[in-house]
């Protein structure tokens, strides 16, 4: 999210399926040490993880919303908080094999990325272990990287699908790699 091109001095950073805002914070802490303006929303589909990740002080405005809507869940948070239409950023993590529409969340980020956005998504490569479905609430076993360009392709016009060498989530003692696709905003 550091890399070029520069965030703008007050740039509105997003984060999609938030939950208790593990990454949130550290991805927030480490954009202000460059970008002390910036404005960091989450949202998130569980009310209790978002209380989580307001305790946590860490200057985040939190949202109830849908991956899979984004737009909408902005449009009903703005009758309670100051929340921009628009981000510089957009980010998701371990969030995508949760969603019940993968390739609607990417559009969805689209629509609210701005001119010149940037997004990034990390994510689970395929994997078989059945029991991240009923130990973790997993929907999707991960997903191949060359459906995920596919996914993203349809909605950015520049798209770069990279597995994370040496990265992995566990769960019952089992790993599975991950990945991360970076997107370019240009209309």
């Amino acid at each position: 999210m550091l890399s070029p091109p520069k965030l703008p001095k007050n740039a509105a950073v997003l984060d999609v399926g938030a939950g208790s805002g593990f990454f949130t914070v550290k991805i927030a802490q480490k954009i202000r040490t460059v970008n002390p303006n910036a404005a960091f929303y989450a949202l998130d589909i569980t009310p209790a993880m978002l209380l989580s990740l307001e305790r946590k002080n860490a200057n985040i405005t939190p949202f109830i919303g849908l991956a899979e809507n984004i737009k909408s869940s902005i449009k009903e948070a703005r009758k309670h908080s100051k929340i921009p239409y628009k981000f510089d950023v957009v980010f998701s993590t371990l969030m995508l094999h949760h969603s019940t529409q993968p390739e609607k969340v990417f559009k969805n980020i689209q629509t609210v990325l701005r001119k010149k956005g940037k997004a990034v998504v990390v994510d689970l490569c395929e994997h078989r272990f059945e029991e991240f479905k009923t130990k973790m609430g997993d929907i999707h076993l991960g997903f191949k990287p060359e459906k995920i360009y596919q996914m993203a392709q349809k909605h950015f016009p520049e798209v770069k699908v990279e597995k994370m060498p040496g990265i992995c989530c566990e769960c019952s003692g089992r790993s599975a790699e991950t990945f991360f696709v970076t997107m370019q905003n240009h209309s």
